[in-house]
């Protein structure tokens, strides 16, 4: 991307008065977005400002005109967002024409409420934004209308729905958390420390565990307030604004007063936080002697799901070697253990479920496995059968002794050209084999 656009780790939102945007547009007037440049071009080109202004560096525009064969196709797909946002900045507004209608029926009021875009502005070269449009029709004061249908519904209330990473950006970026470079690696840390899974996010019994030992033990580190301080005097530093020693002194005096809480509450957050790492790892009961199976690891780096009741009992699963182990909300009706999933870098995330019962079906596949090899196996030993009988054999569907047995003399004779009287025998020893 070099070259094509500006640099891209910066929090400006208003471009500087020495930045030329009608040449910049003017270079678009060639290439992919000639006609979003020119609808620019015609408007007044009256830029948006955002929330931030600092002198460092503008907020992110391109530089230069490129076409896809200049890049990569993700790359084109981010210079193409860039592009496009940089236009939609400098564009007329989007206006609507909202209808709000109140309605009386049988003496109850309702409500409803239209909208119709009549100039698309900004919109027409942004894409990535969309708003559907609810059409009402034209209506009159008083005017009487007739009553087609009715529904009674009844509903409970929802708890909200839980944060996606591209909401949990935004909110961090309110609350003025990290910075547009760093956001998503804070976010990045909580996935890989197992603090959360999925998307959207779920907290682990591990993240429940560290939040409520700090809300109680010492809350502050728990609220954005100290972190935004801290981010907003290092921006105010750097700007020029205010003294490094002012801010290191602020810093200095809201680390000691957390450090004097954890350090005055240090054995019953030890105790909470140890608490709270080991409920992660209870998968269930013993189906043997109703102790907790924990997740354990062994000498050598493997992991399985062990007995508390060890050495007495002696009850394990095994787990896969490499992987994130996340214990979801899901219990297994028959064995009552926690599903579990699987988490690899890079990969999808593997859902194994319950431990017992894909143990369960990985012993049957294994032992149906062995039962066809025994047959397999016990195929080759029938004496006259080497191996280019075997190979005429397996051509003509014959994989193991049971198949050989049960099937017809004349049918196999044409299809491997193999003599009857020999098939004949050989059944006999493949009948006796496979009982």
């Amino acid at each position: 991307m070099g070259g094509f656009i500006s640099y891209p780790r910066t929090e400006n939102t208003v471009y500087p008065t020495t930045l030329d945007l009608k040449d910049l547009v003017s270079i678009f007037k060639k290439g992919a977005f000639r006609k979003d440049a020119e609808m620019v071009l015609k408007g007044p080109m009256v830029p948006t400002r955002g929330k931030r202004s600092s002198t460092d560096h503008p907020p992110i525009y391109p530089t230069a005109l490129a076409t896809k064969k200049d890049m990569k196709d993700d790359q084109w797909k981010i210079y193409e967002l860039v592009v496009r946002r940089f236009l939609a900045t400098l564009s007329e507004p989007s206006r609507w024409i909202v209808m709000k209608v109140k309605l009386d029926i049988g003496g109850e009021p309702f409500k409803a409420m239209g909208a119709r875009q009549i100039e698309a502005g900004w919109r027409a070269c942004y894409p990535y934004s969309k708003a559907a449009e609810q059409i009402l029709p034209e209506l009159a004061e008083g005017e009487k209308l007739m009553v087609l249908g009715k529904d009674l519904v009844d509903k409970e209330t929802q708890p909200p729905s839980r944060y996606g990473q591209g909401r949990l950006v935004k909110l961090m970026d309110d609350l003025g958390l990290g910075t547009k470079s760093t956001r998503h690696e804070i976010i990045s840390k909580l996935y890989a420390r197992a603090y959360v899974h999925g998307n959207p996010m779920k907290p682990t019994n591990t993240a429940y565990a560290v939040i409520d030992t700090l809300e109680r033990h010492s809350p502050t580190i728990t609220k954005p307030d100290m972190t935004r301080s801290l981010e907003e005097g290092m921006t105010n530093i750097a700007e020029r604004r205010i003294g490094e020693g002012e801010v290191v002194e602020e810093s200095r005096s809201m680390l000691d007063t957390v450090f004097d809480d954890l350090l005055r509450h240090r054995e019953e957050i030890e105790t909470s936080l140890r608490e709270g790492l080991r409920t992660d790892k209870i998968v269930g009961d013993c189906p043997n002697c109703k102790s907790e199976l924990i997740i354990r690891r062994g000498r050598r780096g493997s992991r399985f799901i062990g007995c508390t009741g060890y050495p007495e009992c002696t009850f394990t699963l095994p787990l896969p070697k490499f992987g994130m182990i996340i214990l979801t909300d899901k219990v297994c009706e028959e064995h009552g253990m926690f599903h579990i999933r699987i988490i690899n870098k890079g990969k999808r995330p593997w859902d194994l479920g319950c431990p017992k019962c894909n143990f369960d079906q990985w012993q049957a596949k294994k032992a149906e496995e062995a039962k066809k090899k025994a047959e397999v196996d016990a195929l080759a030993k029938i004496p006259g059968i080497g191996p280019k009988t075997l190979e005429k054999l397996g051509a003509a569907g014959i994989k193991t002794a049971l198949d050989l047995a049960e099937a017809e003399v004349e049918d196999l004779a044409e299809k491997t050209g193999l003599n009857k009287k020999k098939i004949s025998s050989w059944q006999i020893v493949a009948k006796t084999s496979a009982e």
